[in-house]
């Protein structure tokens, strides 16, 4: 069998444009030592990664590789990677040809780089070069190191991992699907949603990091109104008990009918996510993925949820006729807090008498957290234009108006014809 081929995709304006010469200095080189063949595609603007990765589906269908994958080197972020697997996805869609076998190598070039971060975190022992690649990477410094992992893993000829991929229509009130997108990364709707929006908007007065404090601040205290119901695979849906810091039936659902289960907004947290515990370095929104980790071929995603009307506090605050925003935005930083101690946030429970939070307690669990195959969101006021948008990967969509959002993890609905030798992996 000859030798693996390789596809890069270089995006030279993600993070901090260091992509093209961390790419020919380190990958490209790197390659062509060893003899292997590279096509280098260069994006040339926004979504452009998705147009190469239609390009890559139309040779592949004239070309096959031998051994059935196609390996492709992500030189950007994760906004990179999502426009190419989207692109990949929508012309296997549109042509008609299966999806195969896809295996990325993911580079650090990024603004964010949370899915290689999870999978080689920057405190963490760097990945070994074996001995056979040792001369061929030569001295690189340990943050050149760090960043060449993935493609290390790829070189050394370990066995990739299954990149879970979320796909989420965005359904019209007639029925008819406007729009499908991917996700490898996150999905979310409300207060995360809202804040990248409005941070978009304040981009040009405030370019810096401080933009998204000015987001969150003026999102902190917003109640999204919608419906949820949440879709099981073959073990039901499942939610996280802290107390027993285990799996168990669905506990605080409204309601629950074919397997499928209901809540009743309004929501001020939701996020999904298949592949990534963690927002921010320090930042774990989603510890039962490393916590609880799925079975092997488990095609499920983690949503983490914060329904405002829960809390005690809050609900004292409406009644007596206070303001229940003000009152939340007090136990969301409380709580979201907690995500920035190793996770804490999950393992929270309301205190009878609305006071500050406590682990594990015998009252309400404050994080909804759950394990399923997919969900739907639907708004229940179309005024309410935040509660429309969607993010995925940190791109933004708004269901269309009486519409919603149907996601569920690719493979897990036999609509898509998914095999289990079908779909992408990633060497993390």
């Amino acid at each position: 069998m000859p030798a693996p081929r390789y596809h890069v995709i270089v995006n030279p304006i993600a993070g901090t444009g260091s992509a093209p010469k961390f790419i020919n200095d380190h990958v490209c080189s790197l390659l062509e030592r060893l003899g292997l063949a590279a096509d280098v595609h260069v994006t040339e603007g926004v979504k452009d990664a998705g147009r190469i990765g239609r390009d890559i589906v139309l040779e592949r269908r004239e070309t096959p590789p031998a051994d059935g994958v196609t390996r492709v080197i992500v030189g950007g972020g994760d906004g990179t990677a999502h426009e190419f697997i989207e692109g990949v996805l929508e012309a296997t869609r549109e042509l008609g040809v299966p999806l195969g076998r896809w295996a990325l190598v993911t580079l650090p070039l990024g603004t964010a780089n949370a899915l290689h971060s999870t999978h080689f975190p920057p405190d963490a022992a760097a990945t070994p070069i074996p001995p056979a690649l040792a001369a061929e990477v030569g001295d690189v410094s340990p943050e050149v190191h760090q960043a060449l992992s993935s493609l290390v893993l790829a070189l050394a000829g370990a066995e990739p991992r299954p990149l879970p991929i979320t796909l989420t229509s965005l359904v019209r009130a007639d029925g008819t699907v406007a729009e499908t997108i991917p996700d490898h990364i996150v999905l979310s709707t409300a207060l995360h949603a809202a804040i990248l929006s409005d941070s978009d908007a304040l981009r040009a007065e405030h370019p810096g990091l401080e933009r998204y404090k000015l987001a969150a601040a003026a999102n902190i205290s917003v109640f999204f109104p919608a419906d949820v119901e949440l879709v099981p695979d073959s073990r039901g849906v499942r939610q996280y008990d802290p107390r027993t810091r285990a799996w168990v039936a669905p506990y605080s659902a409204d309601s629950e009918q074919d397997g499928k289960v209901r809540l009743t907004g309004p929501f001020t947290y939701f996020l999904s996510t298949t592949t990534t515990p963690r927002l921010e370095p320090t930042f774990v929104i989603a510890p039962t993925l490393t916590a609880l980790p799925r079975d092997e071929g488990e095609r499920t995603t983690d949503i983490v949820i914060l329904r405002p009307l829960r809390d005690p506090a809050v609900r004292k605050a409406i009644s007596e006729g206070g303001d229940g925003g003000a009152a939340w935005a007090a136990r969301a930083k409380e709580v979201l807090g907690g995500a920035y101690q190793a996770g804490k946030h999950v393992q929270f429970t309301y205190a009878p008498d609305g006071g500050a939070v406590e682990v594990a307690g015998a009252g309400d669990v404050v994080v909804e957290t759950f394990r399923c195959a997919g969900f739907t969101w639907r708004p229940t006021d179309d005024a309410h234009a935040k509660s429309h948008i969607v993010c995925a990967d940190g791109s933004l969509y708004d269901i269309p108006a009486g519409g919603e959002a149907r996601a569920h993890v690719l493979g897990s609905d036999p609509a898509d014809q998914a095999s289990s030798d079908s779909g992408f992996w990633v060497w993390g």
